[in-house]
Order: C-alpha cells, then structure tokens, then sequence
C-alpha cells in the first residue's frame, strides 16, 4: 500500500508542470549535449537573483551543483520549466514571474512574496531516466514478442480512437483525475511471477501520463524493462498504424 501511496503522489507532483504559465527567456545559448526530457537527472550551476539584481543565492564556483530529477516537484515550476527541453552544455537566463516560483506566500526572509526572480545557469550534465521512449515500430516489435502494452487511456478514448492490437487496457486515472490502485495488481497480473522484469509498455493520450506512470515504475517500484510510446497513442494514428475497435 506505501508503494501505491508513493506512486499516487508522484501522479499529482508531475501534474503541476504540465499545465504552466511561460517563462520570459532574456539569454539563450544552445548546448549540444543530451536532451533534457521529463524525468531526465540534471546538474545544474546556477545564480538566482531579483529584477533589481541583487543575488540571493548561487553554487557558482563552489564545486556544489544542483543535482535534481525534472518533473519531481524538486524546484520552483518555472526553473523547472526553464531547463526542461534543453541540452547538456546549454546556458540560459531566464525571467520567472512570481507564480512559477513562490507566489504569495514568498520564502521566508529570502524571497519576499510576489517576486519575479532571474535565473542564469549551465546545464553542467543530464542523465535519461530509467524508462525509455520507443516509437510506433518499436513497439510493434515488442507486442510481436509478448511485451505487456498497457493502454492507460479513459474508457472514452478506447471506444473513440480504437485500441492496438495486442495491447491491454486498464484506466490510471478517472475522468477526476483519481488514480486507479489496482493497477498494479492487473501489471502483476499481466507479468507473471517475473513482473519487474517484464518488457512493459505505457500507452497514453500524448505520451505524458505514460511517462510518469514509467518514472514511478523504473524508479521507485523495481521495473528494469520499462518503455513508453513517445507522443502516445496519436503517434500510432500519425504513423497510420492500424487500431481494433474496443467493446
């Protein structure tokens, strides 16, 4: 039950990112390194000052990067934002209006409330989460040879798009946004005595709420073989790959 708390709370953490206001972008300098993706490890040096600015904080030459997993609630919303998408050896100064970083309330003595906050900082090195992202062939191929491909949609997406051949499907979350807990016993179920090392696949909408159901799996519950389509199930429907109706 811990385990199906744990991954019910990283659900509504990743939530709060996808829904954000913008960032104002002042520098932009483009790295060449690994892409910064949802879930991606990141080390970051950084200076945060205010619009006046006056530092309030920086790890700049102190030998002390930040180290964080993006969509993990671990920094404000809009430096979250700000590194999301990038590249290893990226530098950028962004703006962040106050409600993408501590909002009314402010940070005790630090950040006085409502205080838009300038970051500058250097994507120093990224590492991929423990899930991969595969395309429509790929996971064509693993059906073929017996993954798990859980369709995680909302019963209304199954009967309006069709569902991949294949494929199982089991609801993560209500149209309310309450997480199924027993989906974990129909992965279990599904996997057999050998469920974390099952090749188990995530299939959503976009691809989004497969990646945090991947994350929670990879990371925090043991799963060595996880994947999740990218872009979700409209990808397959942009790849003009067939789809079986549901019933």
């Amino acid at each position: 039950m811990k385990k199906i708390f744990f991954l019910t709370s990283l659900i509504i953490f990743n939530f709060s990112i996808l829904f954000a206001d913008n960032i104002e972008i002042i520098n932009d300098i483009k790295g060449n390194g690994l892409k910064v993706i949802n879930h991606s490890w990141v080390k970051i040096e950084y200076t945060g000052s205010f619009e006046d600015g006056k530092v309030f904080d920086t790890n700049v030459g102190k030998d002390n990067p930040l180290v964080f997993q993006i969509g993990m609630k671990e920094v404000i919303p809009g430096f979250e934002q700000g590194i999301l998408g990038q590249n290893k050896g990226s530098k950028r100064k962004i703006k962040i209006p106050s409600k993408l970083a501590y909002g009314e309330k402010g940070a005790g003595k630090l950040i006085p409330p409502n205080s838009n906050l300038i970051f500058e900082f250097e994507i120093l090195d990224v590492l991929n989460p423990n899930y991969k992202t595969i395309d429509s062939e790929k996971l064509e191929k693993l059906i073929k040879e017996n993954a798990v491909a859980l369709d995680i949609r909302l019963d209304n997406q199954w009967k309006k798009t069709g569902v991949i051949e294949g494929s199982f499907q089991e609801t993560a979350f209500d149209i309310n946004g309450k997480f199924n807990v027993y989906l974990m016993d129909k992965v279990r179920a599904l996997a057999g005595s050998e469920s974390q090392e099952v090749e188990l696949i995530f299939i959503s909408h976009d691809g989004k709420t497969a990646e945090i159901l991947g994350n929670a799996f990879a990371e925090d519950l043991g799963f060595t073989n996880v994947y999740v389509l990218d872009g979700g199930i409209q990808s397959w429907i942009n790849s003009n790959k067939p789809l079986e109706k549901y019933n």
